[in-house]
């Protein structure tokens, strides 16, 4: 049975910080911008089941955001709570945030870092912007580099392995399914509460605006921008990541410290 709260950093401070992972379902992606996120938190990674091909993965959100919830609560049975989702992971962490606020727990930091729902969960003149911009860059590469050019991808079914998704720990065909599954059918409900969002300075098949797409699901969303593309923020910036995620965790307000 493989981990589920894996430790990525020691920390004093009694209230950790949990990092839930993106598509890959693994932290190890985590491994380099724990060492640039400046905290006396400790750092846990938040790992899927079914990476190893025994244990079943989840195919629904919700299902992973109840199994961390459980696992975290053992760990840390009252708030505030810190969690931070990166890709897929970020709508874990906004359906744990929303589970908790629903509890009467205090979320003391809700970041998503290049999260966003299924292109089919987008407003129309979303899918139409994101499809143009698909075609656009699907015709430059056609141009550029002929065979290797994805013959099975669908403009309409964005598959990030399809469009170049490299930086993706090793995981196996059926739990990359899953959580393709998990990505395409989760809707986001409102959150009463604040988000940061924490968006590539270059857009590949996610929206460019975060505001257009989460603006109204949240009380609060406050945006910024690192360098690099969907992937490019945790392989090559992640330490400007790092320093602007140690900048929010310190400014978690004292009242729910």
């Amino acid at each position: 049975m493989s981990e589920v709260l894996v430790p990525l950093k020691a920390g004093a401070e009694s209230q950790p910080i949990f990092l839930a992972h993106g598509m890959g379902g693994s932290v190890d992606e985590f491994r380099d911008l724990v060492k640039f996120i400046r905290t006396e938190r400790p750092i846990y990674g938040l790992q899927a089941k079914g990476n190893d091909g025994i244990e079943v993965p989840f195919d629904r959100i919700e299902d992973l955001a109840g199994y961390f919830l459980d696992t975290i609560k053992k760990t840390q049975p009252g708030g505030p709570y810190f969690l931070i989702g990166y890709s897929l992971g970020g709508l874990v962490a906004i359906e744990m945030a929303q589970r908790l606020a629903s509890q009467g727990q205090i979320v003391g930091l809700l970041a998503m870092l290049e999260s966003y729902p299924h292109l089919t969960q987008l407003a129309l003149w979303q899918r139409i912007r994101l499809a143009l911009r698909r075609i656009k860059r699907r015709a430059l590469s056609t141009a550029s580099t002929p065979s290797k050019s994805p013959s099975n991808a669908s403009v309409h079914d964005p598959d990030p392995r399809v469009e170049g998704a490299t930086h993706m720990p090793s995981v196996t065909e059926h739990a990359y399914n899953c959580a393709y599954s998990a990505w395409k059918h989760y809707r986001p409900r409102s959150y009463q509460g604040k988000i940061y969002f924490v968006r590539a300075a270059i857009s590949t098949i996610y929206p460019d605006n975060p505001t257009a797409v989460w603006g109204k699901l949240a009380s609060e969303l406050e945006v910024e921008t690192v360098q690099g593309d969907h992937h490019g923020i945790l392989a090559e910036h992640c330490e400007m990541l790092g320093s602007l995620l140690s900048r929010l965790i310190a400014r978690t307000p004292e009242a729910i410290r």
